[in-house]
């Protein structure tokens, strides 16, 4: 199993849909799949019952998804519940490191569908990210390898991942 672990906007959905294509293996985000169990949106999640009982979700994903593939992490999951050592018990780890700047960039016209960025100004973004990938960043280097994405394409990246897992 590859897991793809960074911040909101770095990526990882899009880039485990593409690899999951590539190697032929089953693709799971899950955030998504939290949606389609739960029947509603994470925001809405978040709303009703709160910000820990999403994480308790993730969580329990984490332990019964025990297939072979490739999954693509919800932002936060990493820094909760000790769901980096249980990733890293059941596969390869990879985090998508971005800077601030880039993260900016890839959400500054995309925060409506972000519950934790929604309601914030661009300005108030720019800090929310500063501070976030200070405070993620312990939990997000837990992960067995790291790959920069700055001022990398898709392709770049997918090619860096490819490299990782066929030494592997």
């Amino acid at each position: 199993m590859v897991y793809l672990i960074g911040f909101m906007g770095v990526g990882k959905t899009t880039l485990a849909k593409l690899l999951a294509e590539q190697l032929q293996l089953p693709f799971l985000d899950t955030d998504l799949e939290i949606e389609q169990q739960e029947k509603r949106s994470i925001a809405e999640i978040f709303k009703k019952e709160g910000k820990l009982y999403f994480r308790m979700l993730e969580t329990e994903l984490l332990k019964q998804y025990n297939r072979k593939g490739i999954v693509a992490c919800g932002g936060g999951l990493a820094i909760h519940n000790n769901n980096m050592e249980l990733i890293n018990s059941n596969g390869i780890s990879i985090y998508l490191k971005a800077s601030a700047n880039h993260l900016y960039n890839q959400l500054k016209d995309n925060k409506q569908s972000r519950p934790l960025i929604a309601n914030i100004t661009n300005e108030e973004l720019k800090l929310y990210l500063k501070k976030e990938l200070k405070n993620r960043s312990s939990f997000y280097e837990l992960a067995q390898h790291t790959i920069l994405v700055d001022d990398k394409n898709k392709a770049e990246i997918l090619r860096e991942i490819n490299a990782l897992i066929r030494t592997l």
